[in-house]
C-alpha cells in the first residue's frame, strides 16, 4: 500500500512516497500503523507524535488528505497523504506547535468561588464535553482561529492565541455547566468566551469534533444565546 507523507524541515516542504507492507492481505491500517512502520525501517528520523497508553490521546492527530483525523482511529487507504495539521504553526514533519491553545487557555480556567452545596450532580452536557481528548481537529475551518494568523501565528503562539476556538469554548462551557462553580464565575466563563471572539461564531456554519461531540449544540449556541440575553 503506497502513502504519501509531507515532511517539514528547516522550513522546507516534501512530499515522500512510503510503501507500507501489510501484515496481512485483510489488514486496514491505521494511520499511526504507516508512521510507526516507516519510522522503524526506512524513515528513522521521520517525527511525529502519539501519547498511546500514555494518557495524552489526541497528540497524534494529523491531516489525511488535507482533513484532520486522529491517527490511532482513522484508516488510510492507498494514494492518501499524510500531513500536518493545517490549523496550528509546523515545527518538523507530522509534530506541530500546540502550546498557543494551552497558554491562551491558562487564565480563563479559573472559578470564582465555589457553591456551598457539594452533592449537586452536573447535567448531562457536562458529561458528554468531558469526553474531549483536545486533538484540536475542531480548529479546522474556524473562522475565530484563523484570525489568530493574519499577522504571524509564531508571535500569537508563544503568548496564547488572541482569538479561541471550538476547543476554547467548550472548555468554558464546562466551567459554565459546572455545578460547584458560582454563578459569579459562570458570568465570568461567559466573559472570556466574549472575550476570545465568541460573536464570530454567529455566522459560522458550524464545527466538527474529531470524536463526535455536538459543539454547535451543546457549546456554542447555549453560549450564544446566553450572550443575547444580557
Amino acid at each position: 500500500m503506497k502513502v504519501e507523507i509531507e515532511l517539514h524541515r528547516d522550513g522546507e516542504s516534501e512530499i515522500v512516497e512510503y510503501d507500507y507492507a501489510l501484515r496481512e492481505p485483510a489488514e486496514k491500517p491505521m494511520i499511526l500503523d504507516v508512521l510507526l512502520q516507516a519510522q522503524a525501517t526506512t524513515m528513522p528520523d521521520l517525527a511525529f507524535r502519539y501519547g498511546c497508553r500514555a494518557r495524552n490521546c489526541g497528540v497524534c492527530t494529523v491531516d489525511i488528505n488535507g482533513r484532520p483525523r486522529v491517527a490511532c482511529r482513522a484508516r488510510v487507504r492507498e494514494g492518501d497523504r499524510i500531513s500536518p495539521v493545517n490549523t496550528l504553526p509546523v515545527l518538523a514533519d507530522l509534530v506541530v506547535r500546540r502550546d498557543g491553545v494551552a497558554r491562551q487557555m491558562r487564565d480563563r480556567l479559573t472559578s470564582v468561588g465555589q457553591g456551598n452545596d457539594l452533592n449537586k450532580d452536573p447535567p448531562e452536557d457536562y458529561h458528554a464535553l468531558t469526553a474531549c481528548i483536545e486533538c484540536y481537529a475542531c480548529l479546522q475551518n474556524c473562522p475565530m482561529h484563523a484570525k489568530n494568523f493574519e499577522n504571524g501565528a509564531e508571535a500569537s503562539a508563544s503568548d496564547g492565541y488572541q482569538y479561541g476556538n471550538p476547543f476554547s469554548l467548550l472548555k468554558l462551557q464546562i466551567l459554565r455547566l459546572d455545578p460547584l462553580n458560582t454563578d459569579a464565575g459562570r458570568e465570568q466563563a461567559l466573559a472570556n468566551a466574549q472575550e476570545l471572539g465568541l460573536e464570530t461564531c454567529k455566522d459560522c456554519a458550524g464545527c466538527k469534533c474529531g470524536v463526535g461531540i455536538n459543539l454547535m449544540g451543546k457549546v456554542v449556541r447555549p453560549m450564544l444565546a446566553v450572550m443575547k440575553t444580557e
